[in-house]
């Protein structure tokens, strides 16, 4: 972080190649859509670029990434969701009945899918949480709510996971 407060484009380099994955894949699983993902990712970097400086906490730089990407990935799910509502609106869609998922072997494709399956809400904890590594705490700074939201999210999250992978076909959706 000092390095890119400096302005060492190597340590930018250095960070960017240590964090992408993991953004794209937190982003990805808050959009739904990997070019969305990339889209916000953009954002993000060039919001870090401009911002790092004003960071004062080196402790915190991660979760102050993934705080910046939860915000533009929710600013472009609103976004898209307000266009897709007009759209909506104006044409008349036909029923579409897409197939149940498969859930025959729990592997990490099935993981995936049911993640996919779940609210925003519920899925963002979970990345965050197993994939991500970060604290309750620094959780519920990135998503912006107490620690008790976060931990009843993980609750009810591994609880509608469970029911998917299991087959059931209720529980949180989207």
């Amino acid at each position: 972080m000092l390095g890119c407060q400096a302005g060492d484009q190597e340590a930018f380099t250095d960070l960017i190649g240590i964090m992408e994955k993991p953004l794209l894949y937190y982003a990805t699983s808050l959009t739904g859509d990997q070019d969305a993902a990339l889209d916000v990712l953009q954002e993000v970097w060039l919001t870090v670029v401009s911002g790092i400086r004003k960071l004062k906490d080196p402790g915190s730089l991660k979760a102050w990434i993934y705080t910046i990407t939860h915000g533009i990935a929710v600013d472009r799910i609103r976004r898209d969701y307000s266009r897709d509502r007009i759209e909506s609106c104006v044409r008349i869609e036909e029923s579409d009945h897409p197939a149940e998922p498969s859930f025959a072997n729990e592997n990490g494709a099935a993981i995936h899918q049911a993640l996919a399956q779940i609210s925003v809400k519920h899925r963002e904890v979970l990345v965050l949480h197993f994939l991500q590594d970060l604290s309750v705490e620094e959780i519920a700074s990135v998503v912006g709510c107490s620690p008790g939201t976060v931990k009843s999210r993980m609750h009810y999250a591994k609880q509608a996971m469970k029911q998917i992978l299991q087959g059931a076909t209720h529980g949180t959706t989207k």
